[in-house]
């Protein structure tokens, strides 16, 4: 081969020309195969340019879709829960129970235990202020307030730990379900939520601006520091913490941010119970609707055989459901009834000024709203439950079968029995008759342990089961 001639530096340079070009050659199987190399050796870079891609990307048909399930209509109801501070459980955007998880390592639980510090430690000072300072009922109600939002911050952490198997528990029910057929049934749910989450947040905070309102008027009319009308605001706001601790501008924003956050907490906790109880009720409901559309026309014995099996299914998930939110449902109920009996306490009294009068009222009128709306989703649950009985009185005698009498029994047993339905149902019944104090608890107690079976009453589930027996079935399949 000839020699090559001519100048070793431009022969250098066009070298290195050559092998930039070549190496810009995406075509090539040499680049590709580097571009790939270096693609996976850097993980980190690789979730980080998914994450954002995922983020950035162009929004499809599938994504305005509705799949009927429930944990795309809680997502709302969670991304509120976690601004202020509640349910730290990762994956809330996906529309599968699987990608949710629980994690103490993770951002969201660290700002849900720093706010619930945050409330156990203001709960401290209010009660050292009604304990040395002033015991009225003034005290009293606040710390009830921030007590009940500390407990309510703790219930809400353990069900988080929990709430992963709670909604996979969920979506595998579901999954057995007969499917939804139309667009508006699969959405009809999610727009339910929606509006419960969208009336009940925009009322609360009409209520805290209100609130607001007052207590600006008090500040101005009655100032600690003449001319300072924001720390004035500020000072009045937590005025029982700063009885112990020197005020300062930092303080008073942090005061003002926790006096925020546990009132939207505290009507969080309704708004909660309200979107489960209609997402239990419309599983119910579906059932029944699917079960009335074939009650006139023939049908099998694995046809009931299987809507037994998933009544079966949806009482059992309204028990790990309830189990799960037990104690935010007593809590729930509870503080608004204390928080009814309070308000309507001072309603006799004289306001200062008009917009502690405003104020008053539309507290009262949503609150009483609120506890109303809140018992009839609740109870909503158990109606949908028994309406099985009235499907089956429709089925022809020619089509009837041992087992539409074996569903008929286990939907007598299974018949709700949770706190969160006997709750509303004593109110109710209370409210109506009369009842009050020791006479509801009276109620409360005596429904809790009585069965109510076909409009006769059975102490217990051995009678009825003795009373079936004796009717000639073969027995009560639960």
């Amino acid at each position: 081969m000839a020699r090559t001639t001519g100048d070793p530096a431009k022969r250098q340079k066009c070298i290195a020309r050559i092998k930039f070009w070549r190496r810009s050659r995406v075509g090539s199987d040499i680049t590709l195969g580097i571009l790939k190399y270096k693609v996976v050796s850097n993980k980190s870079q690789r979730f980080q340019f998914s994450k954002i891609n995922a983020f950035l990307r162009r929004a499809v048909r599938d994504d305005y879709r509705y799949s009927g399930s429930f944990q795309e209509a809680i997502k709302p109801v969670l991304i509120i829960a976690q601004i202020f501070a509640l349910m730290p459980v990762r994956g809330i955007g996906s529309k599968l129970a699987e990608d949710l998880t629980f994690a103490w390592s993770s951002a969201r639980t660290y700002y849900a235990l720093a706010m619930m510090i945050s409330f156990g430690i203001t709960s401290g000072y209010i009660v050292a202020f009604m304990t040395n300072i002033s015991f009225d009922f003034d005290s009293v109600e606040t710390m009830v307030f921030y007590g009940s939002i500390f407990l309510i911050s703790m219930s809400f952490l353990q069900l988080a730990t929990r709430w992963p198997a709670i909604a996979q528990e969920w979506q595998a029910v579901e999954t057995k379900l007969p499917p939804l057929r139309l667009g508006k049934e699969r959405r009809s749910l999610a727009h339910h939520i929606k509006m419960i989450t969208l009336v009940a947040t925009t009322c609360s905070l009409v209520e805290h601006l209100l609130s607001m309102t007052s207590t600006m008027t008090y500040s101005v009319a009655c100032p600690r520091w003449p001319g300072h009308p924001v720390d004035n605001f500020l000072y009045f706001n937590f005025a029982t913490v700063f009885h112990f601790v020197d005020y300062s501008t930092f303080l008073g924003l942090l005061g003002k941010v926790i006096n925020v956050l546990s009132t939207f907490a505290w009507n969080f906790n309704d708004i909660f119970v309200m979107a489960v109880s209609v997402a239990l009720a419309s599983r119910f409901r579906h059932l029944n609707d699917y079960m009335q559309r074939e009650a006139r026309s023939a049908t099998t014995v694995d046809y009931w055989m299987q809507c037994r099996v998933n009544f079966r299914n949806l009482c059992k998930l309204c028990q790990v459901v309830d189990d799960g939110i037990s104690t935010i449902t007593l809590l729930c109920f509870s503080n608004n009834l204390y928080f009814i009996c309070g308000k309507i306490l001072k309603s006799m009294q004289t306001k200062p000024s008009a917009s502690h009068t405003m104020y008053f009222w539309f507290s009262l009128t949503y609150l009483l709203g609120r506890t109303l709306v809140l018992s009839l989703y609740s109870s909503s649950i158990n109606d949908e439950s028994k309406r099985p009985l009235r499907i089956f009185r429709m089925v022809p005698r020619e089509y009837w079968c041992d087992e539409e009498s074996q569903d008929r029994a286990s939907i007598l047993f299974r018949k709700s029995n949770l706190l969160l339905f006997i709750l509303a149902q004593t109110l109710f019944r209370g409210g109506a008759y009369g009842h009050g104090g020791i006479d509801g608890h009276e109620v409360l107690s005596s429904d809790a342990w009585r069965c109510h079976f076909g409009g006769r009453n059975y102490r217990d589930l051995r009678a009825y089961s003795a009373t079936v027996q004796q009717g000639g079935n073969d027995g009560v399949y639960l």
